[in-house]
């Protein structure tokens, strides 16, 4: 009998199997197009499932999809892509698990942080004269993102954070130095104000 991925599994608890996917995917050489059609998705559905962030209609459509065609379709063993499932769900209501080599870290600061250099950022922002999405194009990213950014809406913890990437902190740290090169400060400066100091 397949088993059914199972429906009820949120972003971003689809990125152990879906990086998985992706993995097996490159090294067997198919293409996103033939892997979607062969298991009766889209090419779009395929790539937020690979993605790790799946929209509520994507998850609809594969819930309808069987791990045990996955695992027939990458040749995997039988039960490797329940293996990942359960691991995700296992994660989703288990606060303090770190599921295999994905993980799920903490949030390295607070959201009083995120909030402290948020607000830095707009008034640095705004004595430069410079526009969000002027500053959004330096840090290469959106200017909704700067927006969320100045809001200090940054999650850490992938279980608190609404889909998309672009809320993450590990997404925002990556683009501190841009940042501060943007706004003119000095190297370092963006995590001094995170971890307490002042510019």
């Amino acid at each position: 009998m397949a088993a059914n991925v199972i429906a009820s599994i949120a972003h971003p608890y689809w990125a152990n199997l879906g990086y998985a996917v992706r993995e097996k995917r490159l090294d067997l050489k198919y293409s996103q197009a033939y892997t979607a059609g062969a298991l009766g998705l889209s090419v779009r559905d395929l790539a937020a499932l690979e993605s790790g962030f799946v929209p509520s209609d994507v998850a609809e459509a594969l819930s309808r999809v069987s791990l045990q065609s996955i695992d027939e379709i990458l040749s995997w063993r039988e039960g490797t892509a329940r293996k990942y499932v359960t691991e995700a769900v296992q994660a989703a209501i288990t606060p303090s698990s770190t599921p295999g080599r994905i993980g799920f870290d903490r949030s390295f600061y607070s959201t009083a942080a995120w909030t402290r250099l948020g607000k830095a950022i707009q008034t640095a922002r705004a004595a430069l004269n410079m526009t969000r999405p002027v500053l959004a194009y330096a840090v290469r990213s959106s200017g909704k993102t700067i927006l969320r950014l100045e809001q200090g809406r940054i999650y850490g913890d992938p279980r608190t954070a609404p889909p998309g990437d672009y809320n993450s902190e590990k997404y925002m740290l990556k683009r501190l130095s841009l940042l501060e090169m943007a706004l003119e400060w000095e190297h370092g400066q963006a995590r001094q104000i995170l971890e307490g100091g002042t510019r």
